[in-house]
């Protein structure tokens, strides 16, 4: 019996060691760290999240040889041969815990292929962990932050009970909830009608043959309009022929000569406008003449020259 108990006992031994990699082959790198609260020798050290190793001894820096970063412990790792080439000297070990609040352990990032390999007593660059104390900062930050919505939300759902605000009277009073059945009921009643193609909006909705219509209406002014754009017919042609713009252009030059001209008095009609001497002889003359209509009408007779019988 004892011996069968011998025998489970280093079989158990063996295959503890197997899954954990304690018999492998081990090489040992050291990492500086600031703070390395939680962590004991013997801890897990992880490579991407997979076991890589474990922690062997945890050691003060004489205050004299630490380095201008600050870091004050020495932390030295085991590490298991076989994932070497993955610990570079771009990696980075950071204290970290299992689950929210479980054991501290190292977890250190892969290097890339263009850094070196980290050999046997070379020194491993770390990065900052989050202490317990920040990660239940932050926890009861957001703890806060949870309680001062639960408040806000409470004070709204108070204010909308009590009917304040649009919110408040769409849920709590009466005469608007009557009010939208009766807007839903008109609309109803205006909508039914037409859905059923009475009316001339329900025909819009429901024929066919206007929509045949309004379709070839849209056809003839894109063929319209088309025909325009390629300079067709007299439209066209108006849209398009650089020769009218040249003729109109050269119409509007004459205008302006011709107006300038008659600014200035040239000619008789520029003389009748610009002349005052012109105009007032113009203005006595059909004056007089007005005169001798009015007299020619008054007395004809006086006009007609006697008649002599030889």
């Amino acid at each position: 019996m004892l011996i069968f108990a011998i025998l489970v006992l280093s079989m158990g031994v063996f295959l503890i060691g197997r899954t954990g990699n304690v018999f492998g082959e081990r090489y040992q790198v050291v990492t500086l760290m600031s703070s390395a609260a939680g962590l004991v020798g013997g801890a897990p050290v992880q490579v991407a999240g997979q076991t890589a190793g474990q922690v062997d001894r945890i050691e003060f820096i004489e205050p004299e040889r630490r380095p201008e970063t600050g870091e004050t412990v020495a932390v030295w790792l085991d590490l298991n041969v076989d994932i070497r080439q993955q610990v570079r000297t771009d990696s980075r070990a950071r204290v970290r815990t299992q689950g929210l609040l479980g054991d501290r352990l190292i977890d250190i990032e892969p290097g890339t292929a263009a850094a070196a390999v980290l050999m046997n007593g070379d020194t491993l660059a770390s990065a900052p962990a989050l202490s317990y104390q920040e990660i239940l900062g932050q926890a009861a930050d957001a703890v806060d932050g949870l309680t001062r919505l639960s408040s806000d939300l409470a004070e709204v759902t108070e204010r909308l009970l009590a009917g304040e605000g649009t919110a408040g009277q769409l849920l709590v009073d009466p005469q608007l909830y009557d009010e939208l059945v009766t807007l839903g009921a008109n609309l109803n009643s205006v909508l039914g009608p037409i859905a059923a193609g009475e009316g001339m909006l329900g025909r819009l909705l429901q024929e066919e043959e206007l929509y045949e219509r309004l379709t070839t209406t849209a056809r003839g002014l894109d063929s319209l309009t088309a025909g325009l754009v390629a300079g067709e017919g007299t439209l066209g042609r108006l849209m398009t022929s650089d020769s009218l713009y040249l003729a109109l252009a050269t119409v509007a030059e004459r205008s302006d000569s011709l107006v300038a001209a008659l600014r200035a008095g040239e000619g008789s009609m520029g003389q009748m406008l610009t002349d005052e001497a012109l105009y007032e002889e113009l203005l006595k003359t059909l004056v007089d003449l007005n005169a001798l209509l009015d007299d020619l009408r008054a007395d004809p007779r006086r006009f007609i020259p006697p008649v002599r019988v030889f």
